[in-house]
């Protein structure tokens, strides 16, 4: 074999080379889902994703043999760094095919760019900001991944920690069947039955015709609920109403609920149908018949799995009893709908390691972790 060589991209021709390896390299994995390519390369176009704003990021291919063995991107995120001041650049969209080498040349053509611009560690995988596909699968290869989250191979642990990258933190993904677990504990119980005697709480479903107001609504909740979690850096407006126009066409008002405390909403819980589902087998592709079947599948046959992506609970109710109640009630609430739409599993997460309350109402819904995802970090030294 011929010697790895890296190079930094930007014409569309190697950008097409970038968002198509991933399709050969893992076509024979089993659990792998081909996302959809125009997603993908929607991603990281300025144009098409204002979630870009205050991201300078730069692409790499690893080639050998006149062959693409693998690709990653360097990112610096002003946002990120306006808010935690931590000196942290981030790398992701890291793929490669099996071989320290082209991992080392990889990761020290992205370190050096970060170097070069002043970062004082590198941190990821993200692809690109905190709330797209983050984190690498650790545990959990034999399952697929659901809508919106990440797969790999279970090699690239062991690759990316021989090049001196240590833990910062794991995430969680939970599974649960939401036919099964009742009658629920008689915590739960309580908690559910609080509601039902707080005249103060008022719960309710997402509002007809105020789509883009109801959006923002629980982005504001979000912001301000996970606003010192690790990582967290607020979304934009524009972001808002960007991940509103893709979301639409996946949210049903049944699944989309809000909790409101004296009139001033107060917690919320979005849950969307797993359209991983659907696409497994399209290879990316919505012409010429993808299109139809995806929406045969979601029209017609139905899917069978769902996920929790979003929830919140403003800062002030937080450990509080309203607060706990609210957040159990969202969760069952969620769950009831799923059920009388034909549903039977949903993922929740991912949530961090450190979110123990939020851990805590999730096994008590009889959530079982299912799926590690780890993000790593190395001094740039």
């Amino acid at each position: 074999m011929g010697t790895v060589s890296v190079r930094p991209i930007s014409s569309k021709k190697d950008i097409r080379l970038f968002l198509e390896f991933p399709y050969e390299l893992y076509r024979d994995e089993p659990n792998w889902v081909p996302p959809l390519r125009f997603e993908q390369a929607a991603r990281i176009d300025r144009r098409k994703n204002p979630g870009l704003h205050g991201i300078e990021f730069q692409l790499f291919l690893a080639e050998q043999d006149g062959e693409v063995v693998g690709r990653i991107a360097a990112i610096i995120n002003q946002n990120h760094l306006a808010k935690h001041q931590d000196g942290a650049g981030h790398f992701g969209f890291f793929d490669a095919r099996p071989g320290q080498e082209i991992a080392s040349a990889l990761f020290g053509e992205a370190e050096a760019w970060l170097k070069a611009r002043n970062m004082d560690k590198i941190v990821g995988p993200y692809s690109l900001s905190i709330y797209e596909e983050v984190g690498l699968l650790i545990d959990g290869f034999d399952t697929p991944p659901v809508v919106m989250m990440p797969h790999g191979r279970v090699d690239y642990q062991q690759t990316i920690e021989n090049l001196g990258f240590t833990k910062a933190i794991d995430m969680t993904a939970w599974w649960a069947n939401m036919h099964e677990g009742y009658p629920r504990p008689p915590v739960v119980d309580r908690m559910l039955a609080h509601i039902d005697k707080t005249p103060e709480i008022r719960v309710r479903p997402m509002r007809k015709g105020k789509f883009l107001e109801e959006v923002r609504l629980a982005m504001e909740i979000f912001n301000d609920a996970w606003n010192e979690n690790w990582g967290h850096v607020n979304l934009s407006d524009a972001q808002i109403k960007h991940m509103a126009g893709e979301l639409k066409p996946l949210i049903n008002r049944d699944f989309f609920w809000v909790c409101e405390y004296e009139g001033k909403p107060a917690a919320f819980i979005l849950m969307i149908p797993n359209v991983n589902e659907a696409i497994h087998d399209l290879d990316g592709k919505l012409l010429p018949f993808g299109w139809a079947k995806l929406l045969w599948r979601l029209k017609v046959k139905g899917l069978k799995t769902t996920r929790i992506p979003l929830m919140g609970v403003r800062k002030e109710y937080q450990r509080t009893r309203n607060g706990l109640a609210m957040a159990a009630f969202l969760s069952e609430k969620a769950f009831e709908m799923g059920r009388a739409h034909g549903y039977e599993c949903v993922e929740m997460g991912w949530i961090l390691e450190t979110n123990k309350s939020m851990i805590r109402i999730i096994e008590q819904a009889q959530g079982v972790a299912y799926k590690t995802y780890r993000m790593y970090e190395k001094p740039l030294a």
